[in-house]
């Protein structure tokens, strides 16, 4: 069996792997005394792709934003190796309804105020690479459920992040569908290299795309327990029927009702 650092260069090109996120003694406390997030240490090597997983409430979005820097941490350190870029990909596809997809497509690079013939390259690159070459004069109104998050996924993919950061993106989603962008996501994360921490509560879902997935308690959040998902890259649709896969979920939920 590869190690993580191995299965997660696989595909990418990636030479000397090496920790990309690191969380030190993280935790939360809101101002209205909620303790989200008990102290949590967790490092995230460099194209990787962890997903967190746990109970509504246990704290996966309010790490995810602490490593996101969306968020301060009360007490520890989130420490992100390099001058990377991160992009950030929320439950619900926001877009703006008087902008056609290549002009939502283009937004967070207007705020970053990126030249205008970049931009546009990006943006082409992005619409090809999530399948919406030939829809950038469509708006919001007009399209699926499934395309609206293709469209939230270029947004964020024209920031060219070294970081993908994803918040139950595909929650909202009928299960074909949702199986069906599991399967986008790992093609373009193969093909775009990037380190990715996603949220869900599907655990399917997390050991299909992940290299490890972190189980976390209820609130206050703590990581329970981290699972190495041995499956190589890339993952086929046929996966899902593997009793290793079948076994392995039904492990975790094991977990995830210990804790519970």
């Amino acid at each position: 069996m590869q190690d993580t650092a191995e299965r997660a260069a696989h595909g990418t090109g990636a030479a000397e792997p090496f920790d990309r996120i690191r969380v030190e003694g993280a935790s939360k406390v809101y101002p209205n005394g909620t303790v989200a997030l008990s102290p949590v240490d967790l490092n995230i090597r460099d194209r990787e792709f962890v997903s967190l997983l746990g109970p509504s409430g246990c704290g996966k979005s309010t790490l995810l934003r602490v490593i996101a820097g969306l968020i301060d941490p009360s007490e520890g350190d989130v420490k992100i190796n390099g001058d990377a870029q991160r992009a950030f990909v929320f439950q619900d596809p926001t877009m703006l309804p008087w902008r056609n997809v290549e002009k939502n497509a283009r937004l967070l690079l207007e705020l970053e105020n990126i030249p205008r013939e970049e931009r546009e390259r990006r943006v082409s690159d992005a619409l090809e690479l999530v399948g919406l070459a030939g829809f950038e004069k469509s708006y919001p109104r007009g399209l699926s459920g499934g395309m609206r998050m293709r469209l939230s996924l270029a947004r964020a993919l024209a920031l060219q992040p070294e970081l993908f950061l994803m918040d139950e993106p595909f929650s909202a989603l009928d299960e074909i569908t949702r199986e069906v962008m599991q399967l986008e996501l790992l093609r373009i994360w193969q093909e775009r290299g990037f380190t990715s921490v996603f949220v869900t509560h599907n655990l399917f879902e997390a050991v299909f795309l992940s290299h490890r997935v972190v189980v976390m308690s209820p609130r206050p959040g703590r990581i329970v327990k981290v699972f190495d998902i041995p499956f190589e890259y890339p993952r086929k649709e046929e996966l899902r029927a593997d009793p290793e896969f079948q076994a392995l979920c039904q492990e975790i939920s094991d977990c995830l009702r210990e804790v519970s």
